[in-house]
């Protein structure tokens, strides 16, 4: 019983997450999740005490992929690549993403943006818990190159990666991506 739960679970997750990725959050009802999930609404509450819950257990879901998203693109570089070069590469690929019209942004920052407003949503504690993770990773990355101030530069390459996600999202303009590699640069040299 309790492995068709789960598929049920996750039919549930996959669809929301889905009808979010091809629309937006603010259009998401309950009855076009069940419906694409193919279950009934009651099943729907039977998993999920909210639509809120639901949310909070998609992002919980997707986390664990969403730094590894982000070492994917500066790995991309090449195993001998500098630090520098790593980060340079993780921003011309936002500032690439962005020119491509089918582009919807990160997941995570359209979520918390649109939730932004709810104070104690079940979302925002797990967007904070994957910025925290992502600012690690960076961290970790600037310690190993041998940077002194890793943990208050990771903060601010945070801010930059989720500032530049927001601004080419609307703008599409690759002239914000050229911008952040610049201060990238800068704070990479400062330190």
């Amino acid at each position: 019983m309790t492995r068709k739960r789960d598929k049920t679970r996750q039919r549930l997750l996959e669809a929301a997450e889905t009808l979010i990725a091809e629309e937006s959050l603010a259009q998401l009802k309950i009855d076009r999740i069940t419906e694409r999930a193919g279950v009934s609404r009651r099943t729907f509450f039977l998993h999920f005490p909210s639509k809120d819950h639901l949310l909070a257990a998609i992002m919980g879901h997707l986390r664990p992929g969403y730094v590894d998203r982000y070492r994917a693109l500066a790995d991309s570089r090449g195993p001998d690549a500098s630090l520098e070069a790593r980060l340079v590469c993780l921003f011309e690929a936002i500032t690439a993403s962005a020119l491509d019209p089918e582009w919807r942004g990160s997941f995570f920052i359209r979520i918390a943006s649109e939730l932004g407003h709810l104070r104690g949503h079940p979302v925002h504690a797990v967007v904070a818990a994957a910025n925290r993770d992502m600012e690690a990773w960076l961290a970790d990355e600037l310690r190993t190159a041998g940077h002194a101030d890793a943990d208050g530069i990771a903060r601010q390459l945070l801010v930059l990666i989720n500032g530049l996600m927001m601004v080419q999202l609307i703008t599409r303009s690759p002239a914000y991506g050229e911008d952040a590699i610049r201060l990238v640069r800068t704070l990479l040299a400062r330190s």
